[in-house]
């Protein structure tokens, strides 16, 4: 696959991560019929917070979200998919007046953000009363992009990696509330341009929500 050209090469790496995604949901789907109804409702997760710890530039960090699906296949064990987009940073440079030189404040020039979407598997770490930790993992494909005043100047696609650790508070009802700490990698090519970001970290406020099981 490196001799490839870099589009071709992204295609393949595209097509081979939607064939596992097929052949889990095969796995997952092969068991008995009557295992079915017994079968726990997925978890709905809801992030938003920040990232920070970006190498490339701009670096600033922003805005982080993630929604999430995951359900439950073995004991503290769950699987699933998520989407993310992250704001990696926005540089900000000052403007004058061309003809006097006064200043006139600042305003954005370049910003650099991230999407994409991943599998997902978590496992319950620690669970005491209501107070339980997770810890996360994640594999997919993600897109950064930077921008400037709005115009797409640099992309590139590749294999991204996540890793993280949740510390939840689960309510006497359906919701849980927390924090969660990612950490996050991006497979990508830094030659064509050496400011492209490919690790940062995000910290977010997270709720989530699991139907009870029909009986």
């Amino acid at each position: 696959m490196a001799g490839l050209p870099p589009r071709r090469r992204s295609r393949a790496i595209a097509r081979a991560l939607a064939c596992a995604g097929t052949c889990a949901a095969a796995v997952l789907a092969a068991g008995p019929a009557r295992a079915l109804p017994s079968m726990l409702p997925p978890e709905l997760v809801v992030g938003a917070g920040w990232t920070m710890a970006v190498n490339g530039e701009p670096g600033t960090g922003g805005a982080a979200a993630t929604v999430a699906a995951q359900w439950p296949f073995a004991a503290r064990w769950s699987f699933g998919g998520a989407i993310f987009a992250q704001d990696q940073g926005t540089q900000v440079e000052p403007l004058t007046d061309p003809n006097s030189g006064e200043p006139l404040g600042a305003v954005a020039t370049t910003h650099r953000w991230s999407y994409g979407l991943e599998w997902r598997a978590e496992t319950t770490l620690r669970e005491r009363g209501q107070l339980r930790w997770e810890g996360t993992g994640g594999f997919g494909y993600a897109r950064q992009e930077r921008d400037e005043r709005g115009v797409v100047s640099d992309a590139v696609s590749g294999i991204t990696a996540m890793v993280g650790l949740t510390g939840l508070w689960q309510t006497k009802h359906a919701h849980a509330f927390g924090v969660t700490l990612n950490y996050r990698h991006q497979f990508v090519d830094t030659e064509p341009s050496p400011d492209r970001a490919t690790r940062c970290m995000s910290a977010q406020l997270e709720w989530r929500w699991r139907s009870a099981p029909k009986q």
